[in-house]
């Protein structure tokens, strides 16, 4: 398991790079993990929250949610 270094510096890096979200920090068994949860609750589909302890996983699970987000919107186009 990884540990969470240099959080405020994290957190304000992903929250320009994915300003959909809310980040934070939450002491857990293992130790502090980051919290990103999506603004406007869960009525869209897709990710409501991604609880992980290494920046770097939550970046890229960011990433999915936004690429696959985008292909879906595009389904609903006409």
């Amino acid at each position: 398991m990884g540990r969470v270094t240099g959080v405020p510096a994290e957190l304000s890096g992903l929250a320009a790079e994915f300003p959909g979200y809310d980040f934070g920090t939450q002491q857990t068994w293992g130790g502090i993990s980051i919290i990103a949860i999506r603004h406007g609750g869960c009525a869209r589909p897709g990710s409501y929250a991604v609880v992980t302890n290494d920046p770097g996983e939550l970046r890229r699970a960011l990433l999915e949610q936004e690429r696959t987000g985008h292909q879906d919107d595009s389904r609903r186009q006409p």
